[in-house]
């Protein structure tokens, strides 16, 4: 049961506080160690994962839905960084498993969920709190709640590498126009 006090702020309190417990797990690897603390990396990833779902699953549609900005808006932009920050978190659990971590990873990906995540804060989580009932609020609330834990190593193995082209070869990505 949701309590009375999160409908007025449940949504916007909900994803905060998720992003909140998500920079405490990675704060405590990045301080311990990646190899050191592989179940706090993997809960991370897990955790990181799964909020990306719900927020490009429910919480971007609303507000393309009302705001009419689909192919352009903050959302655009933040599912663009979802990719990224889902690239990031694939190399980095790849890169420990491996032994291969490239050290400066943890810290571009640091860098990015940061600002990623105020953005997310400041404009959209407001913006959808304001555009769904408390009704409806509640409803998707407790539909989150209520989801299952992502299984971290079918996602991975779900995960489909793409071989960047390689400019510097001579060949231009634009040849088809030239």
């Amino acid at each position: 049961m949701i309590e009375k006090t999160e409908l007025a702020h449940g949504l916007h309190e909900f994803f905060s506080h998720d992003h909140a417990r998500l920079d405490n797990l990675f704060h405590k690897c990045m301080t311990t160690g990646f190899e050191n603390s592989q179940e706090d990396l993997e809960e991370f990833a897990r955790g990181l994962i799964q909020h990306i779902i719900w927020e490009d699953e429910y919480l971007f549609p609303v507000f393309e839905h009302v705001s009419g900005m689909s192919d352009k808006g903050p959302t655009f932009v933040m599912r663009a960084e979802h990719h990224t920050i889902q690239e990031l978190l694939y190399e980095l659990i790849i890169g420990v498993r491996n032994n291969t971590l490239d050290v400066t990873l943890p810290s571009t990906l640091q860098g990015l969920l940061l600002q990623h995540n105020q953005a997310e804060e400041n404009v959209v989580y407001e913006a959808v709190q304001s555009m769904l009932t408390p009704e409806s609020r509640e409803e998707l609330l407790a539909h989150l709640k209520a989801t299952p834990p992502l299984d971290l190593d079918a996602w991975i193995e779900g995960v489909v590498e793409v071989e960047e082209p390689d400019y510097n070869s001579g060949g231009s990505p634009f040849s088809k126009y030239d």
